[in-house]
C-alpha cells in the first residue's frame, strides 16, 4: 500500500489549505508499535459494551425472527437434528443453521432466555467495532480509525440490530473478518487469505447467497489488488476451504433430507429476487432510512466518502468503493429491508470518522480572504466551522421538539420519554458553534467539539434504549403464568399445539410457541375444524373469528392478547391426539 504523497494530506497540512492537520499515515506506518492501536480498539469495543445491555425492562423476543429461531435452537437442544433444525417438528432449509447453532450453544452454557438468544448478535456487533478498526488503520490515518470505531456503536441501527436474533450483525461481521483477511494477505502476508475463505464459508451457513452481495461490491479493491491475490495459492486454497466448510453441513444434510435441502436454498433467494416483499418499501426506501436510523454519523459518512473520492480515491479504494457498491446492489435488489443496510453502518462509521478527523484540531486562525485569490482554499469555510453550524440548525429543531414534548403539544406523546434528552441534544448540538468560535480562548477546544458532538449521540442512544419497549417486543407471552392456567393436575411441561391461520398471526404464532414451555405442533384452520390437535391448543384470534370455539368441544383456559389457551372438553378428550 503507497502511503500519501506528504504527511497530513488526508487532513491536510495547516500551511496548505483549509483543512487543519490530521494523524500521519506515514507516521503510522513507521509506528513499531501496533499494541496501542490494539489496545485503544479493544478499550472502545469494552466501553460500547453498556449499549448492548443496558435495557429500561425485562426483554422479550419478537415474534419474526427472533422467537423463530430461538425456537428452532430449544428444540436442537431437546434431540432435533442438527443437520436440519426445526421449528414445531418441521425442518426449515430457507436459511442455513449456523446462526441457529450459535443461538442452540448459548443456550446450552446459559440457559433458554432472551440474552442468551440474544448473545451471538451482541458479540457479533461488538467484535465488528475493533474489526472495522483494524480495516481502516491500513489506509487511514489512525486518528480516523479510531474515531470510525467510536462512531460505529452510537448509530441506532447497528446497536438495534445487534440486539436481535438474527443473522445480518453476524453476517456483517463474518465480512469484516474476511475483508481484513483479504487486506492484510493483499499487504505481503498471504497467510491471512485463509481467512478470507474461513469467512466466506462461514457467510455461507449464516445467510447463504447474500454473501455474494459484499463479494460484488470488493471487485474495485480485488481488480486493483489481483497481482497479490490471483497468483496466490493460499487464496485459492481458502476459498476451496470456504466451500467445504459450507459442503460440510450441506452434503451431510442433502444425504439425511434429500434435494430439498438445496431447492429450498436456492429458491428462497430466488423468490427474494424476483419481487419485493416489503410493500413499503418503495425505490427510496434506502435514501431516508439510513440518513434517519444513523443520524448525524450516516449523514457524515457520505461527506467522508466524498472527501477520500477527492482527495486519495486509489490508495483509499476499499473505503468508499465497497459502501457505494454494495449500496448500489441494495437498491437494485427488489427486497427491501431496514437489516439489510445493516452491512453498510461499519463503513460509513469509517467515513464519518475520516470527517471527524480532518475537523481536527480546530485552528486558532482563519486565512484573511484578502491574501488569497477569489474562490481559493483559503476562501472556502473550515470543515469545522460547517459541520458545527449544520448540526446547531438540527440542534435547534431538536430544542423546539423537547419543548413542545414538554408542554404536552397533541401527537408528540410516542416522544415523551424523550423530551428532556431532545432538550439536552439540542443545546450540545448549539454549543458546537460557541465552541468553533472561542476557540482561541478555550483548552483543548478541539476535544472539548469532538467531546461534546459523542456526548449527544451517547445520549440519544441511551435515551432510547432506556424506552420500556426497547427490545420488549413480547411482554405479555413472557410474563404467562403457566401454574396459574393449567390446572393442579397438569404438569408445565403439558404439549401445547399452536394455531395459526396463515400470514396474518405467523409472529404472533412463533412468539408465543416459544414462550409456550412444551409448544406441539401447527395446527392450521382446517385442522381446528377436524379436530386434529392435542388435547391444549392455543387458538389464534383470526382462527378464534372463523369459528365458535366451544362448539368445538374445546373449553377456554385463558386469553393473551386475543390468544385462547384452550383444553378439550372431558367428554372430547379422547377424540385427538397429542402430539
Amino acid at each position: 500500500m503507497r502511503p500519501f504523497g506528504k504527511p497530513n494530506r488526508l487532513g491536510s497540512s495547516p500551511s496548505r489549505g483549509y483543512l487543519p492537520g490530521a494523524s500521519s499515515f506515514v507516521q503510522f506506518r513507521r509506528d513499531p508499535h501496533l499494541l496501542p492501536f490494539w489496545g485503544l480498539s479493544l478499550l472502545i469495543m469494552g466501553l460500547a459494551v453498556p449499549l448492548f445491555v443496558l435495557s429500561g425492562a425485562d426483554p422479550s423476543l419478537a415474534g419474526c425472527d427472533e422467537s423463530f429461531y430461538a425456537q428452532m435452537a430449544r428444540e436442537l437442544l431437546r434431540g432435533s437434528n442438527w443437520l436440519g433444525p426445526t421449528f414445531l417438528g418441521e425442518p426449515f432449509f430457507e436459511k442455513p443453521p449456523l446462526l441457529t447453532w450459535s443461538v442452540a450453544l448459548s443456550f446450552a452454557l446459559y440457559g433458554i432466555n432472551e440474552w442468551a438468544a440474544r448473545l451471538p448478535g451482541i458479540l457479533a456487533a461488538l467484535l465488528s467495532i475493533p474489526l472495522v478498526g483494524w480495516i481502516g488503520r491500513a489506509f487511514l490515518p489512525t486518528r480516523a480509525a479510531l474515531l470510525g470505531m467510536a462512531v460505529l456503536p452510537l448509530c441506532y441501527l447497528w446497536v438495534q440490530q445487534g440486539r436481535l436474533v438474527g443473522q445480518d450483525v453476524p453476517l456483517t461481521c463474518l465480512e469484516l473478518l474476511g475483508i481484513l483477511g483479504l487486506v492484510n494477505g493483499s499487504r505481503g502476508h498471504p497467510v491471512w487469505f485463509w481467512l478470507v475463505g474461513v469467512a466466506f464459508g462461514l457467510g455461507l451457513l449464516m445467510k447463504s447467497a447474500m454473501i455474494l452481495l459484499p463479494a460484488a461490491a470488493l471487485i474495485p479493491y480485488l481488480a486493483q489488488q489481483r497481482r497479490h491475490w490471483l497468483g496466490s495459492a493460499p487464496f485459492w486454497l481458502g476459498m476451496l476451504l470456504g466451500l467445504g466448510i459450507f459442503g460440510l453441513w450441506l452434503v451431510p444434510a442433502m444425504g439425511v433430507y434429500g434435494s430439498e435441502v438445496l431447492a429450498t436454498l436456492v429458491g428462497k433467494v430466488w423468490d427474494l429476487g424476483q419481487e419485493p416483499f416489503h410493500a413499503d418499501a418503495t425505490g427510496w426506501y434506502y435514501f431516508w432510512h439510513i440518513p434517519a436510523h444513523g443520524f448525524p454519523w450516516t449523514v457524515l459518512g457520505v461527506v467522508g466518502g466524498i472527501l477520500l473520492l477527492r482527495q486519495k480515491p486509489a490508495s483509499t479504494l476499499l473505503i468508499w468503493s465497497f459502501p457505494l457498491l454494495l449500496f448500489l446492489l441494495l437498491q437494485l435488489y427488489p427486497t427491501k429491508t431496514p437489516y439489510y443496510t445493516v452491512q453498510l453502518y461499519p463503513w460509513l462509521a469509517l467515513l464519518a470518522g475520516v470527517v471527524l478527523d480532518q475537523a481536527l484540531p480546530l485552528p486558532l486562525r482563519t486565512a484573511s480572504t484578502g491574501t488569497a485569490g477569489r474562490g481559493s482554499r483559503r476562501d472556502r469555510p473550515h470543515l469545522a466551522q460547517v459541520l458545527s453550524w449544520g448540526l446547531a440548525a438540527v440542534g435547534l429543531l431538536l430544542l423546539g421538539l423537547g419543548v413542545a414534548v414538554r408542554l404536552g403539544v397533541d401527537g408528540l406523546q410516542l416522544l415523551q420519554p424523550h423530551a428532556w434528552p431532545l432538550v439536552v441534544m439540542g443545546l450540545l448540538y448549539l454549543l458546537l458553534p460557541g465552541i468553533w468560535s472561542w476557540r482561541r480562548v478555550l483548552h483543548h477546544a478541539g476535544e472539548l467539539w469532538l467531546g461534546t458532538l459523542l456526548a449527544a449521540g451517547i445520549l440519544a442512544m441511551v435515551s432510547i434504549l432506556l424506552r420500556p419497549d426497547f427490545g420488549n417486543f413480547s411482554p405479555a407471552f413472557a410474563q404467562l403464568d403457566w401454574n396459574q392456567m393449567l390446572s393442579e393436575t397438569e404438569p408445565v411441561e403439558t404439549v401445547v399445539d399452536i394455531g395459526r391461520s396463515g400470514l396474518p398471526d405467523v409472529c404472533q404464532a412463533q412468539a408465543i410457541a416459544f414462550y409456550t414451555p412444551n409448544p406441539g405442533r401447527w395446527v392450521d384452520d382446517q385442522a381446528l375444524q377436524q379436530g386434529e390437535h392435542g388435547d391444549y391448543l392455543w387458538v389464534s384470534p383470526v382462527q378464534a373469528e372463523q369459528v365458535d370455539i366451544e362448539d368445538l368441544g374445546l373449553q377456554p383456559l385463558a386469553e393473551v392478547e386475543g390468544w385462547q389457551l384452550v383444553r378439550r372438553s372431558f367428554s372430547d378428550a379422547g377424540s385427538g391426539e397429542s402430539s
